[in-house]
């Protein structure tokens, strides 16, 4: 720059040289502190995206980033060890091919809905990671870096909940086996006629029954028959009268 310059100052006083010497003093402690600063700022910017990058990988949701075609983009740690592939494995892989065939129109479904609405969607299906068991996740999904009002990509959040789904599925089981107990059992509510002297029961129908007849219509029991201690005393001292009658006459 100097070499272009076709003019320059020669003859410089030395009050004029002072005061240059001053500004260039002046404006050397200003790019100092300039300079200063931009290092604060980088490394600040560097420490927060050191936190950033940690927060990404290691959180316990993976992250993915898809485009329109569905390939993957991006992924965090956790997403590709729930698919059981490296993150550079992964990459321009089709997100599709982790899934469970059963649950890829859910898929389709779920992707259709993120572009055409453009806003966040959920759904739940069964993924299919690599060398690793079948696992439910909760896919939430939003568009995202719109062009022309339009979805390019979107980025899904995949969360497992396996242990939720099999909770659900323990209780759903054991509902329906309490309900299938409950039908099999009958019960008996209400005042029920009885006689007091025979103990015949009187039906609906206004027939007079067995007690152990009408219970056993009624409800799942079953009836042996023996004597109480009482009863068995009872028949003893009857029988012995009946022989005493029977030897006078």
């Amino acid at each position: 720059m100097l070499v272009k310059q076709k003019e320059r100052p020669k003859d410089l006083s030395a009050k004029v040289l002072k005061k240059l010497v001053q500004d260039l003093e002046t404006h050397q402690i200003e790019l100092e502190m300039q300079n200063e600063e931009l290092c604060r700022t980088r490394q600040e910017l560097e420490i927060s995206r050191n936190k950033f990058v940690e927060l990404y990988d290691f959180s316990p949701v993976g992250y993915f980033t898809l485009d329109a075609r569905g390939l993957i983009r991006e992924v965090n740690l956790t997403g590709a060890e729930m698919l059981g592939v490296t993150k550079r494995l992964l990459l321009d892989k089709p997100f599709l091919l982790f899934m469970a065939q059963e649950d890829s129109t859910v898929y389709h479904a779920h992707r259709e809905e993120v572009f055409r609405l453009q806003v966040s969607q959920i759904c739940e299906l069964r993924m299919n990671p690599r060398n690793a068991p079948e696992f439910y996740a909760r896919l939430q999904s939003t568009a995202a870096e719109n062009v022309g009002d339009k979805a390019v990509q979107i980025r899904t959040a995949v969360i497992d909940i396996t242990k939720r789904k099999r909770a659900e599925d323990e209780r759903e089981k054991l509902i329906g086996e309490l309900q299938t107990a409950l039908s099999k059992i009958k019960t008996l509510t209400g005042l029920l006629p009885i006689c007091a002297s025979c103990k015949k029961i009187r039906d609906d129908s206004g027939y007079w029954r067995q007690l152990e007849q009408y219970i056993s219509d009624h409800t799942n029991a079953m009836f042996t028959h023996g004597m109480c201690p009482e009863c068995c005393e009872k028949e003893k001292e009857r029988f012995e009268k009946l022989k005493k009658e029977i030897i006078r006459s």
